[in-house]
């Protein structure tokens, strides 16, 4: 669970192991899975990412995602931190979409079919 840090600077302490000359750190240019606003960094990049992807957020709840295309294909994805659920009447479609999801995110899959 990794995001770019563009606005801001983070520095760290070098790691046991690493040296570095008297009076430097490390800048991240990521964020890390438990610095303290890492995981609504996450967020922003992977809301960004869906709606990129031609999803909507649901304005009722912003953790849900919607898509419709063609008057027939539709896709709901809700997320919660870095954690998604999906529901789709088109296996082709939502085969195209974990693709491409996981050519930018690194996934793993549980899945558990429901008819």
């Amino acid at each position: 669970m990794t995001s770019l840090i563009d606005d801001k600077y983070i520095f760290i302490e070098l790691p046991k192991g690493y040296e570095a000359p008297e009076g430097y750190t490390a800048k991240l240019s990521a964020s890390l899975y438990g610095t303290r606003d890492s995981a609504f960094r996450f967020w922003q990049t992977l809301s960004t990412w869906m709606v990129d992807y031609s999803f909507e957020p649901v304005k009722a709840d912003k953790t849900l995602f919607r898509m419709e295309k063609d008057d027939s294909t539709i896709m709901i994805v809700a997320l919660y931190v870095d954690d998604g659920l999906t529901a789709h009447n088109n296996d082709a479609e939502y085969q195209k979409f974990i693709t491409a999801l996981s050519e930018r995110f690194e996934l793993s899959t549980e899945s558990t079919e429901v008819t």
